[in-house]
């Protein structure tokens, strides 16, 4: 358990890997508007206050951290979308803005096509 009430005003809730640089994994919350929020893992199991990092992720189906992608030390996002998009986010170990514009990506875009991440 890592807290009570709130969690249903998200409707994707992604794990990053340590985003922030402390002890612990981050979570990437998307709320019903599409705003993105970050929670910095404590390392005990609890997590920081959000932090909101962007908006308009409603664009996406899915998000999912998947680690260090370019090899430049920091977590890296995907993003898919409706009509086959992808999307990939590097990590910019800036709090302020945790990852770098998107760039298209060619994962997940052939046939079939895809509706979801897992």
């Amino acid at each position: 358990k890592i807290g009570t009430g709130g969690w249903t005003a998200y409707n994707q809730i992604t794990a990053t890997g340590n985003i922030g640089g402390a002890p612990a994994g981050d979570l990437i919350a998307r709320d019903k508007n599409g705003v993105l929020w970050l929670y910095l893992g404590k390392g005990d199991g609890t997590f920081t206050a959000r932090r909101q990092i962007g908006g308009g992720w409603n664009a996406y189906t899915d998000t999912l951290g998947i680690g260090d992608a370019d090899y430049d030390g920091r977590p890296d996002l995907f993003a898919y979308g409706p009509n086959k998009t992808a999307y990939f986010y590097a990590g910019t170990g800036d709090l302020g803005r945790p990852f770098a514009t998107r760039v298209t990506s060619p994962a997940l875009t052939g046939l079939p096509a895809h509706d979801h991440l897992s």
